[in-house]
């Protein structure tokens, strides 16, 4: 099953753009033509709002790829520095979960994969390690147009045994 990246900051960002471009507009008007006038603060604020607009759109052009299927798992997920461009075979793996990352429990959980060793593209700077096992959050569920629903179904259907509802202990076994 193909996961496909949420677009919803992608428009979000391309409104504040609009707005932002526009607001910027008619303050560098204000500000070549009546600059002695008083001016509204909605006008100053506009050129932020675009910047703001402009790094969210690059936020969103940060590739995320996500497979899931019989031969196992793919990854690219630049956010994350993970990638598993060809298929990586479920019995690599421990232990598959959808948590929060530890530190953030306010925030979306996260895809993460628990390998029984070392995965070339799976960045050691980011893994987490819980009761002896090592584990490497590869991809955000609020970054996915699917719902998380999706991608457990697939996980039960695919991952089968591997996949752990909740958090629980990983020891290899």
């Amino acid at each position: 099953m193909e996961f496909r990246k949420s677009r919803t900051l992608t428009w979000f960002s391309l409104g504040l753009i609009v707005v932002g471009a526009v607001g910027t507009v008619l303050f560098v008007g204000w500000l070549l033509g009546e600059g002695g006038r008083r001016t509204s603060l909605i006008l100053i604020l506009a050129p932020f709002v675009l910047l703001m607009g402009l790094l969210g759109l690059v936020a969103t052009l940060v590739p995320l790829k996500l497979r899931i299927d019989e031969y196992g798992l793919r990854v690219r997920n630049r956010r994350e520095r993970v990638s598993l461009p060809d298929p990586v075979p479920w019995q690599v793996f421990d232990a598959v979960t959808i948590e929060p990352k530890p530190g953030e429990q306010d925030k979306d959980p996260y895809l993460i994969v628990w390998p029984k060793g070392p995965v070339p593209g799976l960045p050691a700077e980011r893994a987490i390690t819980r009761d002896g096992a090592v584990g490497f959050p590869v991809v955000s569920l609020g970054d996915l147009t699917e719902p998380p629903e999706a991608l457990t179904k697939a996980l039960r259907h695919y991952a089968g045994p591997l996949f752990r509802e909740t958090p629980a202990r990983h020891g290899t076994g």
